[in-house]
């Protein structure tokens, strides 16, 4: 009568394609007679091996070879994701035994066997000598990930007993495979107890499903693939609490092919840092994938992300990265996208999205709730990191936002109103002699005679967000020396900077172009202002070899009438010497380096062909020459007219040598 027993074992967790601390990496049987078995144990034990101790032929009679199994297992630290092993299969073929066989979408490799030597035969039969009568049975397993399979389960414990339930099925059979099958030994069979995973529920078809639950250690999860399908069953959601206390959770990755639509919440999850898709996951590219298109509400609340593109994204949910202090970058890539207006409310880091549409997508409110938001479109950038969330300080600088409006000034108030419909600043109250600064943010306009004879007002900074400034807005702020305006202004009315005796500066965030065909200005809009009034602009400076050498990189970013350029490396040229760079290409205006730059401007490079002895440049080669060079020389003349024309040997030292070959050229011997 066949015995039963049960071995198991206990290895921790590495389910649903999360990987715990240990795991299980490589499998061995060894085989042979009791004394050759029990060298092969030592050995292998002290090589790091564990021996799971019972005889895979117990029973099986005395001339039968022992058989064991023997596994490796390894931290996350010491071994590559994915190098654990995941599945088991077993072979009842005879003849020729494959090293490796595909199984659907799965590739299993034959587990090696010692028999005396090492690995001297790694096709030994697991119930090797156990009777003319019994199976041929091989063990295979299976590292490799399919990224379009069903599953993603590692292997967390192995045992042997004699009950079918549970056991390693064969080709596909619903039962285990006795490994004494035939033999008349003990009934063993395998188990491959795998980590616990998901809980789905599936549509009235089967061929879809939900993943409503994970039924496991949750703690010790630190990356996630969500299966493509799951038992057959196309994966098309999560619910939103599935990951609730994944407390060590970093990473999820989607399987290419992915249909879920929706991206579940991690909130909660505070070292959660990285979406991406599974054939990214080793990069860490944070980004959704092409299937999913909503993102709800609290999503990524509370989280540790840093980054992450949105690829087919068109609708983000209330509070979605609420408390994301490390939010440093997002990037949509397609539009329009409708976003609630608190999506990034409570970020505390300067956070910069990316967005293709127009910002005219975006809620009013949202910078009220996202004061460290910074937004590029493709035509202009709005921000709010300049208020970062003050109040009313000790300092009288005084913070406000409302609708879309943001103002900040220098000096106590009690009280000022908005239009929030045209949003834009209507009316303002307080002692306006104590106004020294101010700062507007995502204003549209400025109303007529708004800001007019505020005595002691000197600088305005209008960020971005300024269509119009209208009549009279500035009039008579005598003090008033430098106004900043952004790029997407559209016209400045009449009067609008009349009497500002000291204006002496306007920086406009564009370029010379934008303001002189695209701003509008009104009658008398600079009227008695500072005799020293300029307009400064973004401009850019480019070089140009005038066909010689290489030119130096544009230089972007100066302020037209005010900033200096520096001076580049000088170009090379074979055959010529640089002579300096000019503002015509016929060279004709040499160009000051200590000059201020008056707005965009190409600089031609300045060359001269060389001519070996003409020493002081007159173009042609005589006794002057020689005459220049013995100055040189001498020290007479420190500055000849070309040095390198004066060396003709090229050994970089003008000298008597290059006296007499200048003698000879002009006698024609050179």
């Amino acid at each position: 009568m066949k015995k039963s027993f049960f071995i198991l074992v206990a290895m921790l967790a590495v389910g649903a394609t999360a990987w715990a601390e240990d795991y299980i990496t490589d499998v061995m049987v060894i085989g042979g007679s009791q004394s050759v078995v029990n060298d092969l144990k030592d050995t292998y034990t002290r090589q790091g091996w564990t021996v799971i101790d019972q005889d895979l032929n117990k029973g099986c009679g005395s001339s039968s070879d022992y058989i064991y199994l023997l596994y490796k297992s390894a931290s996350e630290t010491d071994v590559e994701a994915g190098a654990f092993i995941t599945d088991f299969a077993i072979s009842t073929a005879t003849g020729t035994i494959p090293d490796v066989f595909s199984n659907n979408t799965r590739t299993y490799h034959l587990v090696p066997f010692d028999g005396s030597d090492y690995f001297k035969n790694n096709k030994g039969d697991l119930n090797s000598h156990c009777g003319s009568s019994s199976a041929t049975i091989h063990l295979y397993y299976t590292k490799e990930y399919s990224r379009a399979g069903t599953d993603y389960i590692a292997v967390k414990s192995i045992a042997f007993n004699d009950t079918q339930a549970g056991g390693v099925p064969v080709a596909g059979a619903t039962t285990g495979y006795d490994l004494n099958t035939g033999a008349g030994g003990d009934y063993i069979y395998m188990h491959a107890d795998k980590a616990q995973g998901w809980t789905i529920t599936k549509n009235y078809a089967g061929n879809e499903c939900y993943i409503n639950g994970f039924d496991g250690p949750k703690t010790i999860y630190k990356y996630l693939i969500i299966p493509f399908t799951i038992d057959g069953a196309t994966v098309i959601g999560i619910t939103n609490t599935v990951f609730n206390g994944f407390t060590n959770l970093e990473t999820m990755a989607f399987g290419q092919g992915t249909s879920i639509t929706q991206m579940p919440s991690v909130q909660g999850c505070s070292k959660f840092k990285h979406v991406n898709i599974a054939r990214a996951a080793d990069e860490l590219t944070d980004i959704t994938p092409p299937s999913m298109t909503s993102i709800p509400g609290y999503a990524f609340a509370g989280t540790a992300i840093e980054e992450i593109t949105f690829q087919s994204v068109t609708s983000v949910g209330t509070d979605v990265f609420s408390g994301c202090d490390s939010l440093s970058s997002v990037t949509f890539m397609k539009s329009p996208v409708l976003i609630e207006y608190d999506a990034f409310s409570n970020i505390k880091s300067r956070c910069s999205v990316s967005y293709p549409g127009s910002i005219e997508d975006w809620n009013p409110m949202m910078y009220m709730y996202s004061p460290m938001l910074v937004v590029n479109g493709p035509n202009n950038s709005w921000s709010c990191g300049w208020c970062g969330g003050d109040a009313v300080t000790s300092n009288n600088h005084l913070y406000w936002t409302m609708q879309n409006n943001h103002l900040k000034i220098n000096c106590a108030t009690d009280i000022w109103d908005i239009c929030p419909e045209e949003q834009h600043i209507e009316s303002l109250y307080w002692e306006r002699d104590s106004v020294q600064t101010l700062t507007l943010e995502h204003v549209d306009n400025i109303s007529i005679c708004l800001f007019q004879w505020y005595p002691n007002l000197t600088v305005v900074d209008v960020k971005s967000g300024l269509r119009q400034i209208l009549e009279s807005a500035f009039t008579d702020c005598y003090k008033l020396e430098k106004v900043y305006l952004p790029s997407c202004l559209d016209s400045i009315k009449s009067l609008a900077f009349y009497n500002c005796k000291s204006l002496a500066d306007i920086y406009f965030d564009g370029t010379g172009k934008q303001w002189n065909d695209s701003v509008a200005k009104g009658n008398n809009w600079n009227q008695g202002v500072a005799s020293s009034f300029k307009v400064h602009w973004h401009c850019m400076v480019t070089f140009d070899r005038n066909g010689h050498g290489t030119a130096p990189d544009p230089v972007s970013i100066l302020w037209s009438n005010e900033d200096k350029l520096d001076e580049p490396t000088a170009p090379t040229a074979n055959g010529y010497e640089f002579t300096g760079w000019y503002t015509d290409a016929a060279c004709t205006t040499p160009w000051n380096f200590n000059d201020a730059i008056p707005g965009d401007m190409t600089l031609y490079a300045g060359w001269r062909e060389l001519k070996p002895g003409d020493a002081n440049g007159d173009g042609a080669v005589d006794v002057n020459d020689v005459t220049t060079t013995i100055n040189y020389i001498l020290g007479k003349n420190p500055n000849p007219f070309s040095y390198a024309n004066a060396n003709v040997n090229g050994d970089d030292t003008v000298d008597v040598m290059d006296v007499t070959l200048i003698i000879n050229l002009i006698l024609g011997l050179g």
